[in-house]
């Protein structure tokens, strides 16, 4: 079954406040700006006197980590090996979980007890079975809010959910329709900017909404504040005309960001342009970690080089067992691709065998010349996208003995 519109799927929550919240309630998906939306529709639906525990999903350590401080997993299989159950429920058959306890019964001096985790991807490994036997015991009135990017609907959780919660799960907006991807102005994207623009009263036109994703960014959040800053700028005007491409001149912030994969993306894709946006932007802008702080500068090299390498190297094996003549659609689950296998596909299917093994050696020769020439690590990084996309010579395996 298809995710639904993420607007579509925030007014099923707003609905859902209205007339009464389940015991469970999880909010889930890719985009960030839209999950964010949702959480402050449930808090602010919640009775004034209910008490609120927060709790930071990724404080939780997994058995067998050291520190929950380096974000999230996106494993769905890391619960399993914690836990070492088939249904893939982190913490065994006897975890337990403090935060749930609340939800039994109301604190000291509130009736009920709402009790959110943010960021809950690793609180979820963690806690899944815990949670699953606790949820009968959760108190009528009481409710828990679990927000993450993803839910593996084979965990007893998930199963719980059915019964006991509801699951919104809000995807990232397409940029283009299925299918015509040369029609960017009938795109989710730019059909949202538009109607967002409309409910902030700066109406603009499909050409000024299809600007600000190119200047400004994809992301929701992005797109918002950039709106809302030109509230600032046009409320004073009075007009309901949509703004056009000219009357923006001047007025946006280019606040293009990028992150390793979007770069690694854009070299497998042979998108030279992207590639070197992308790069430029990491380094002129920062990336974001995953608690919304920026990566240290000095991280951005070893970080960009680990992604790309993963990524070239996962492709080229690809691409060698299409050469010894396996079928292009059994490669990704011969390989574990399960996510976006389309465009996996594609780069096997775009780059030659030769071609990847060139940009490894590149990549590693790129690695040796930041320990031996000492330069700055953009412009290392902008000499292997030369390599990569012009065929520049790179030394051999035996030259570079790696």
């Amino acid at each position: 079954m298809a995710v639904p519109h993420p607007d579509k799927e925030l007014e099923r929550l707003r609905a859902a406040c209205k007339s009464g919240l389940p015991k469970i309630v999880a909010l889930v998906g890719a985009s960030a700006w839209f999950r964010q939306e949702a959480l402050d529709a449930v808090l602010a639906s919640l009775p004034k006197d209910i008490e609120v525990v927060a709790v930071e999903g990724q404080d939780v350590a997994l058995r067998g980590k050291k520190s929950a401080g380096d974000g999230d997993s996106d494993d769905g299989d890391a619960d399993r090996d914690e836990a070492g159950d088939e249904d893939g429920d982190g913490g065994g058959a006897k975890a337990h979980c403090a935060d749930l306890q609340p939800l039994a019964g109301g604190g000291l001096f509130a009736q009920s007890t709402a009790v959110v985790v943010r960021r809950g991807d690793r609180w979820m490994q963690r806690y899944a079975t815990a949670l699953a036997a606790f949820a009968p015991r959760i108190k009528n009135g009481s409710v828990l809010v679990f927000e993450a990017q993803k839910l593996d609907k084979r965990t007893k959780f998930a199963k719980e959910l059915a019964t006991s919660g509801a699951v919104y799960e809000f995807r990232e907006l397409y940029e283009t329709p299925f299918g015509r991807p040369d029609q960017p102005l009938q795109g989710e994207l730019v059909q949202w900017v538009i109607a967002h623009s409309k409910r902030l009263k700066v109406p603009v036109t499909p050409e000024s909404a299809l600007l600000l994703t190119a200047q400004v960014g994809k992301e929701p959040a992005l797109l918002a504040a950039e709106l809302e800053q030109l509230v600032g700028q046009f409320d004073k005007q009075g007009s309901s005309k949509a703004l056009s491409p000219e009357d923006l001149r001047g007025k946006l912030t280019c606040s293009f960001e990028s992150t390793p994969f979007e770069l690694a993306e854009a070299i497998l894709d042979g998108d030279r342009k992207r590639a070197l946006r992308s790069l430029h932007a990491m380094f002129a802008r920062g990336v974001k970690q995953k608690d919304g702080k920026r990566m240290d500068q000095g991280g951005l090299f070893p970080f960009a080089t680990s992604w790309m390498f993963s990524s070239i190297s996962q492709v080229y094996e690809g691409r060698l067992m299409v050469d010894q003549g396996m079928s292009l659609r059994d490669v990704p689950q011969k390989l574990g691709v399960y996510a976006f296998v389309e465009r996996f596909s594609a780069q096997v299917q775009k780059n030659t065998a030769a071609r990847l093994e060139h940009g490894i050696l590149a990549l590693l020769h790129c690695q040796r010349e930041r320990r031996s020439l000492g330069e700055e690590d953009d412009v290392l990084l902008e000499r292997f996208l030369a390599r990569w996309f012009d065929g520049v010579a790179v030394p051999s395996p035996e030259e570079l003995e790696w």
